[in-house]
């Protein structure tokens, strides 16, 4: 009897362990997570100038992103976001932790091109290069999107069906645009609820 009390009590104990480590990653995570939007409360870098519906036109403004495309075997969102990932977390030259911004840009049009936002106080004069030469960094100017938003989880249909409705809100009012469409991703996976998503079109307008 005293040894299946003990072969009980040692299981109860790593049981404890367990669920502490599991509790200590949430709560990294949390912060981490927390952190971050501290980042992106500081660096909005667009204006909404027209509202039409459930259609918003924002101007943003010049900014420098990180990209990683996968090749065709390693061509996913979870690759992708790991290099990315990797990059800021210290994998350059200098071994300099970046702070991650938010939303993660997905290019639908281009193979899933995966980008990260730099902090403002980046440019491709002090930007840490990257240990990965598949890294690159684009520079955008003043551009205006038509963006429409959604919840939850994102996937195929939520955004074949959001590029439609947006598609459909634009030419109705005679906007152009690139046909070019991106996905807005602002929240990490493990946040379940109120989540926030985003399809984004350039357009070209004078208003």
């Amino acid at each position: 009897m005293a040894n299946i009390h003990n072969i009980w009590n040692l299981a109860f104990i790593r049981i404890s362990i367990y669920l502490w480590e599991v509790k200590l990653l949430i709560i990294i995570s949390l912060i981490s997570f927390y952190s971050s939007s501290q980042e992106l409360s500081q660096s909005i870098i667009y204006k909404v100038i027209q509202s039409i519906g459930s259609v918003e036109i924002r101007e943003y403004e010049p900014a420098l992103y990180a990209s990683y495309m996968g090749n065709e075997k390693e061509n996913n969102q979870t690759s992708s976001f790991r290099v990315l990932a990797d990059y800021i977390f210290g994998s350059n030259a200098s071994k300099q932790e970046i702070a991650m911004t938010s939303p993660v840009i997905i290019k639908l049009f281009n193979n899933n091109e995966m980008l990260f936002r730099m902090p403002k106080k980046y440019n491709t004069k002090n930007i840490p290069e990257p240990n990965n030469q598949n890294v690159k960094f684009i520079e955008t100017s003043y551009i205006k999107k038509a963006i429409i938003q959604y919840s939850g989880y994102s996937n195929d249909d939520k955004e074949n069906e959001k590029i439609e409705e947006l598609k459909t809100v634009l030419n109705k009012n005679n906007i152009k645009h690139n046909n070019q469409f991106e996905l807005f991703v602002y929240d990490p996976p493990y946040k379940f609820f109120n989540r926030t998503n985003e399809i984004s079109v350039n357009i070209y307008t004078d208003r």
